[in-house]
């Protein structure tokens, strides 16, 4: 395990990560941290996320569980608000929903 503080992930966004490294970028199982709070944790490859994740609200609450390809959400997955009640469940192509399943409990 390694500790990559300031990591660059994109060129807006560094993370401080904990995990697994392959020449010196995240690859395997690992955590990152962003600056607002928010956490990612699951699978990387090459510096990337890549594979299965989780990602956390900046107070430890699931937001999103699913599928990561190349640094952005691919295939399936599920998000979810502050509260914990599911608002979306499907798929995702390149980062943007493609299979629009909604699940609303305030009846929006």
């Amino acid at each position: 395990m390694e500790e990559i503080n300031g990591y660059l992930l994109n060129p807006r966004t560094k993370v401080d990560y904990y995990g697994e490294t392959k020449n010196s970028k995240p690859h395997g199982q690992g955590k990152a941290y962003f600056r607002n709070g928010a956490m990612y944790e699951g699978e990387w490859k090459d510096g990337k996320q890549h594979g299965l994740a989780k990602e956390f609200y900046t107070d430890g609450t699931l937001q999103y569980e699913g599928e990561y390809n190349n640094g952005v959400r691919d295939g399936f997955g599920k998000v979810y608000s502050n509260d914990g009640s599911l608002l979306f469940e499907g798929e995702w192509k390149k980062g943007d929903k493609i299979d629009v399943q909604s699940s609303r409990t305030n009846g929006a």
